[in-house]
């Protein structure tokens, strides 16, 4: 009976580590993908292309994840919110 009580909480436990660490991944994955996209931007302006490009593609490869995925919404939202932050502060700035 002891036993069967410490696999039932081995058991428990690992499930609440599984869930509490896969919480964290749809943010995650949009705020790299968004990091990736700002990169690969940064990179086309400066005309160092085979970067950009590269940088381009790996951010695509997270976003095409999520293009059929249950919480698709979630992560375009996130993925928005992560690639502008800080564009309205500088877009402001110039045109002081």
């Amino acid at each position: 009976m002891k036993q069967l009580k410490e696999s039932i909480f081995k058991v428990l436990f690992l499930g609440l580590v599984f869930i509490a660490v896969s919480c964290g991944g749809v943010n995650s994955d949009a705020k790299k993908a968004a990091k990736l996209t700002n990169r690969s931007i940064e990179k086309t302006n400066e005309l160092k292309l085979e970067e950009a490009e590269k940088l381009y593609k790996k951010s695509q490869e997270i976003i095409n994840k999520y293009e059929s995925h249950k919480k698709s919404e979630k992560f375009f939202n996130l993925y928005r919110e992560h690639r502008d932050k800080g564009k309205t502060n500088l877009q402001e700035q110039k045109s002081s």
